[in-house]
């Protein structure tokens, strides 16, 4: 995965994980309950969703601060479910570039 230099650039990797968890809340409505594991994994995703638009919203007010050494908020839970998140490289590359700037 190439490393965002811009906050262009940033907001589309942003942009992409929120299309990701999208993908994965419209797979479980699918699913309709059949897959028990699945569907208790649902409160991960839609706080990972949350916590990505008031990210995406922070960087378009110019709210939000890069290079301040600090995990992103999410970033607990992202290493708790690595394995059940399968986009956890892209979440582990925005952090990287939140924690050190561009």
């Amino acid at each position: 995965m190439r490393t965002p230099k811009t906050h262009d650039e940033y907001l589309d990797l942003v942009d992409q994980a929120i299309l990701e968890i999208d993908e994965l809340l419209l797979c479980a409505e699918d699913e309709g309950g059949e897959d028990d594991e699945f569907s208790s994994l649902l409160p991960l995703y839609e706080q990972l969703i949350r916590d990505l638009k008031k990210l995406h919203a922070g960087i378009l007010d110019g709210s939000h601060t890069f290079a301040d050494g600090s995990d992103l908020s999410f970033m607990p839970l992202v290493r708790k479910w690595k394995h059940r998140i399968p986009f956890s490289n892209l979440l582990e590359t925005l952090n990287s570039v939140h924690k050190t700037g561009f």
